[in-house]
């Protein structure tokens, strides 16, 4: 006759498990508790440590145990157990445009996001959709906080909602400063202000700007920071040199740019807000007979693989966007467990100097 024995030995994780459990419940280990390492608790138990993992996986899953990637495992008191998370939502509301041409920064950000889910054994749900369904990923999928990807400043009203209702709630990325929710984003003002410096350094005073997406809090941050860095060094920055829109279709930046400088009067340098404005700014310097740096230098914000491979490669102001998508769910399973985090919690970027910034030649 089978018998449950049969499948503990079959099984040794499970004989980990209860043997756990049943030496937390008796108090033997207590809140707060740290268990033996995994090589420990692998060689107490003779089993690989695979095993041990798979196990403390489960006690992780449960409740008893918070548990994670390169810090030791804790035993969780009731409160904390009924405050642990175990599943979270992500809301984002781009057009299929968007999604289809400007998707790459999705997927970084998204593989941020599945990276950090994965290593603390949380449930994620993803939601395309008018930031005001937030309810649907809470109350039918169990979404016991949100990530909210880059909003708009219109969608303020709808995050305090979110707030008010009493769901924990992260923006990433994009600062609302006006909203008591915490962000998380990239140091736009410093990635700026490290663009507008190289070209100083090269000799640029005649600088132009690119941001197409003004109400977007990431992109108005980088033209704050633009006017404040050429303001302070005395660069020129004309009116007819920049190039402001509400437009968040890559598809139509182009056009937006139809009539933007001309082949006559045109800055020595251009600061792009992002990648694919940048691409859509190439476009119209090449539409006016105007070479890349001999005549104009270009420096982007975002660094993809593609921006090192062109010609002339792109001098780029990265970010590590996985980094931000990573952060948002650590900050996100702090405030579910009741915890405080940055209300603003900045991403270091950096410059890469490539072949698209020269000094002037006139």
């Amino acid at each position: 006759m089978h018998s449950p024995n049969d499948d503990r030995r079959e099984l040794p994780f499970l004989r980990i498990l209860t043997d756990l459990e049943g030496r937390i419940s008796r108090a033997e280990y207590k809140p707060g508790d740290m268990l033996p390492t995994r090589v420990d608790l692998a060689e107490q138990y003779g089993v690989a440590r695979a095993t041990v993992d798979k196990a403390l996986a489960e006690l992780s899953r449960k409740g008893w145990i918070d548990s994670g990637s390169g810090r030791r495992t804790t035993v969780l008191g009731p409160y904390q157990q009924e405050r642990l998370t175990t599943s979270v939502g992500v809301l984002w509301n781009w057009s299929a445009d968007q999604e289809a041409q400007a998707g790459d920064y999705l997927d970084l950000l998204f593989r941020g996001i599945r990276e950090a889910c994965a290593e603390f054994m949380l449930e994620v749900h993803f939601r395309s959709a008018p930031l005001h369904t937030w309810t649907e990923l809470v109350h039918e999928k169990g979404a016991q906080g949100l990530a909210v990807v880059r909003p708009d400043y219109a969608d303020a009203s709808v995050i305090e909602g979110i707030h008010a209702a009493g769901v924990p709630v992260v923006l990433v990325p994009g600062v609302l400063d006006e909203t008591p929710v915490p962000s998380i984003s990239s140091d736009n003002m410093t990635g700026t202000e490290s663009a507008v410096q190289h070209l100083c350094e090269l000799g640029h005073t005649d600088v132009g700007f690119v941001g197409l997406t003004a109400t977007v809090p990431d992109h108005f941050e980088r033209l704050k920071a633009f006017l404040e860095a050429t303001g302070k060094r005395g660069m020129a920055v004309r009116p007819e040199w920049m190039c402001l829109a509400h437009e968040r279709n890559p598809g139509k930046f182009h056009e937006h740019l139809n009539h933007w400088l001309s082949a006559e009067h045109f800055p020595t340098a251009v600061v792009s807000c992002d990648f694919m404005m940048t691409l859509a700014v190439l476009g119209r310097l090449h539409d006016l007979g105007l070479r890349v740096p001999q005549d104009v230098s270009v420096v982007t914000f975002d660094d993809p693989p593609t921006a090192s491979q062109m010609r002339p490669s792109l001098t780029a102001v990265a970010q590590t966007i996985p980094r931000l998508g990573y952060r948002a769910i650590q900050c996100l399973r702090e405030l579910v467990a009741g915890g405080e985090v940055p209300h603003i919690d900045r991403i270091p970027t950096k410059l890469v100097v490539r072949e698209s910034t020269a000094p002037p030649n006139r």
